[in-house]
């Protein structure tokens, strides 16, 4: 008989069996795939926003997203956005994985450069037609944060180099080249309730970005920075942001019917 019992227990460790007391696994963190909607997508979401001016807008998910395939959603702008401001929160495709929400923002990386380029080269080429071309880069995703969030985390947003050249009076033989390095750093600094005139948030996160623009011209290097902040909140998205233009509030919104990631 003690045989027989030594042998039972041997076989039950062997295969990893325990008493009834312990025979269920540890309780752990709820997985990713338990967290539905963490960045609302489902098409006919829409937020609508106010700026420190007074000016408002509104963003809708599309089903359009250009040349992108599946994965891929995109957003609608009114009034449409200008062109003139590198403006990383206002990506027109983007896709939600398991661990990622990530912007596209090659279009509003080649607007920017377009626009800026020649305002820095105006002075030395003073009235000159100036037209840039840009090498093509294959369509940088910025990651605008990790799911879940989590509090004094830190990433690379992004990183990415344009290059292209400065062509003058439209003639091919004109052309003086130049390089735009572009780097965004993200952090979760905080974790706090927010009220905001859509309604009170018992969880936000207060995200910081810092953004470094170097552009090289003439062999020279110039460095431009700017910062912005961003409190979003899981499941219905970014209700407010502040940067050097002031502060942005969500005022309405509609989350459609949610799916999981």
């Amino acid at each position: 008989m003690r045989l027989t019992t030594f042998v039972l227990c041997g076989v039950l460790l062997l295969f990893g069996c325990n008493t009834d007391e312990d025979s269920h696994p540890p309780l752990s963190e709820p997985s990713v795939q338990g967290m539905p909607n963490y960045f609302p997508d489902a098409v006919g979401s829409r937020w609508v926003y106010q700026e420190a001016s007074g000016m408002r807008w509104a963003r809708e998910v599309t089903d359009e997203r250009g040349t992108h395939g599946e994965g891929y959603q995109g957003f609608a702008y009114m009034p449409p956005v200008s062109q003139t401001v590198f403006d990383y929160l206002k990506p027109d495709v983007y896709r939600v994985t398991e661990n990622q929400v990530l912007f596209v923002v090659s279009e509003n990386i080649d607007s920017y450069v377009q626009t800026e380029l020649p305002k820095a080269a105006q002075d030395e080429f003073a009235g000159l037609e100036l037209n840039v071309a840009i090498e093509a880069i294959s369509h940088p995703e910025l990651v605008f944060f990790h799911i879940p969030l989590t509090s004094n985390f830190r990433w690379d947003a992004l990183n990415v180099t344009v290059s292209g050249n400065i062509i003058l009076q439209n003639l091919v033989l004109l052309q003086i080249p130049f390089e735009v390095d572009i780097s965004v750093k993200g952090e979760v600094v905080s974790e706090s309730s927010l009220e905001t005139p859509a309604g009170s948030f018992e969880k936000t996160y207060q995200i910081e970005y810092q953004t470094e623009i170097t552009y090289i011209l003439f062999s020279e290097a110039e460095t431009t920075r700017q910062s912005q902040t961003v409190w979003f909140a899981p499941h219905v998205g970014i209700v407010k942001i502040e940067d050097e233009r002031g502060v942005t509030e969500l005022t309405e919104y509609k989350v459609g019917a949610m799916s999981d990631l």
